[in-house]
């Protein structure tokens, strides 16, 4: 039923080959039928094709999980009332349960309390009312429930003694809820309504023929699940979720490959080929061709568009490899945007300000943050670029990939590379002395760097900014300004010239400190 999800780098749920993103919605909490899961109350609920599913903020890689939406039967939304957040709830399939059940058992931490029996009651000490515990309680781990009556939670002596007490003998007609005396003959108390089924009476009422239907089965707890709405948001993502469920697009993955075309007949020569007739048929049997290769019907929706996107990358790449053929250096975001193009094609996950609720800007700028970092990272442009981009060129190939659709501002950019630190991304924004601002990795900091430029330096070796740029896969603005920050901690020297500006080991130090070492070595 709730399986574990895979994340990304950047804490996001890795999607399928077929499956897309449709929504994300911030501040939501799970609930397992009526009872809150522990540890799942706090982080965001993704909205999928195929899945729905919860990444906490907390701890996302121990409390992340989805629900299939093949498993889902029916949809039932709730309002909400006062205190009372927005629910959505999945009803899910009967034979659902068992199969997930099956596969996740491992997962759940085995625990020494015993179960619960069906008909556990707890008195309030607040008005003496009769509450029925959960029959998928656990002490020490679920969440004690509140008064029916008055909403106060009881403490945990008072369940532990209500699970500790011993059961009403089979015959008895005293009501184990309300202790009321009821004929022996009735099935259920008078008062409240109990269940007094015992073994003579059941010998008994077997024996007497009954018209009435059988009783409905009530779906058990463990089949029911929903997504709790704290901050707004349910009515968008329930329309996106029974979207997804009349679409039912995980079909797809099992589904045979559309068929193609048979290839048209060669047409006869024709004789009027010269003039406005001859341009006009020319025109039209390119447009038959286009046609064909992508389909009849590849423009009439996004969802065909994207069912022919592989055409769509390979006349991308055939751009891409006559731009590569063309004489010219280029500056280094024209050459970083052609190294990517492949990879930014086939792992495109990116995310729309559609596909967050409108006005949650808060919410918004996290999931760009946590976008660009995996953005930066599935597609290794961050290690192509020796660990190390400034944040004019993260703009361009962000931009550049989303190919003129939702394009994110500078402003936005800016807000999404300094929530990296506060969200725990494995990326972090660094404004450098000259005011240039780079996003590196998280492991590469200023000492790592400036260690690393040491090391490949030596004391007898000058090198320029381009050559610096040329080893570590910089670009010049950001190797001028590592450079700079070694020479700040003193490893590095620079000489000024006719031919420019060299940098090189300083000797001096690096004496200083082989002395030291072997000082204290002889002490």
């Amino acid at each position: 039923m709730l399986a574990r999800v895979s994340l990304t780098a950047a804490n996001r749920p890795e999607l399928l080959p077929d499956e897309s993103l449709l929504f994300v919605q911030p501040n939501v909490g799970l609930y397992e039928g009526k009872n809150k899961l522990p540890n799942h109350q706090n982080g965001f609920a993704y909205l999928t094709t195929h899945r729905a599913a919860y990444v906490d903020n907390a701890q996302p890689r121990k409390y992340s999980v989805a629900v299939e939406l093949k498993d889902v039967d029916r949809v039932e939304p709730y309002a909400g009332f006062l205190k009372s957040s927005p629910k959505i709830t999945l009803h899910l399939k009967v034979n659902a349960t068992g199969s997930a059940s099956s596969t996740n058992t491992s997962n759940i931490p085995s625990t020494p309390s015993p179960t619960p029996p069906q008909t556990v009651t707890w008195i309030c000490p607040i008005c003496s009312f009769s509450n029925p515990l959960p029959s998928n309680h656990v002490p020490g781990l679920s969440e004690a429930p509140s008064c029916l009556t008055c909403g106060i939670k009881p403490s945990p002596s008072i369940l532990t003694a209500a699970l500790n007490a011993p059961p009403p003998p089979p015959s008895s007609s005293t009501c184990p809820r309300c202790t009321f005396h009821n004929h022996p003959s009735l099935s259920s108390c008078e008062i409240c309504g109990a269940s007094l089924i015992s073994t003579a009476a059941l010998l008994e009422t077997s024996k007497i023929p009954s018209n009435l239907p059988p009783p409905q089965p009530q779906p058990p707890v463990s089949q029911i699940i929903k997504f709790s709405f704290r901050g707004g948001g349910h009515g968008s993502f329930l329309t996106h979720l029974r979207s997804a469920l009349i679409q039912r697009k995980w079909l797809l993955h099992s589904a045979p490959p559309i068929p193609r075309p048979p290839p048209p007949l060669p047409n006869p020569p024709s004789h009027a080929s010269a003039g406005i007739a001859g341009l006009e048929s020319t025109i039209s049997a390119r447009r038959n061709t286009a046609i064909q290769t992508l389909g009849s019907g590849a423009f009439e929706d996004i969802d065909s568009l994207r069912a022919h996107g592989k055409d769509l990358i390979a006349l991308a790449e055939s751009f891409k490899a006559r731009f590569n053929s063309t004489p010219g250096d280029g500056d280094t975001v024209s050459s970083s945007l052609a190294r990517s193009a492949s990879d930014i094609t086939q792992h495109l996950n990116l995310i729309s300000k559609d596909q967050l609720p409108s006005g949650d800007e808060a919410g918004w700028i996290d999931e760009l943050s946590r976008q660009v970092a995996d953005f930066l990272l599935t597609n290794k442009i961050l290690q192509r670029e020796g660990g190390v981009m400034t944040l004019i060129d993260v703009f361009a190939v962000l931009n550049r990939a989303r190919a003129g659709i939702d394009l994110i501002s500078p402003s936005d950019l800016k807000k999404a590379v300094d929530r990296f630190s506060a969200l725990k991304l494995p990326v972090r924004c660094k404004k450098m002395k000259s005011g240039l601002v780079v996003v590196r990795d998280a492991g590469r900091t200023e000492e790592v760097v400036a260690r690393q430029v040491r090391e490949w330096l030596g004391w007898d070796m000058g090198v320029t900014v381009r050559d610096a740029a040329e080893k570590f896969g910089w670009s010049l603005g950001v190797a001028q300004e590592e450079l700079e920050e070694a020479e700040r901690r003193g490893w590095v020297c620079r000489e000024v010239g006719i031919e420019g500006v060299r940098f090189w080991g300083n000797r001096f130090l690096w004496r200083r400190g082989e002395e030291e070492e072997e000082g204290a070595g002889e002490g």
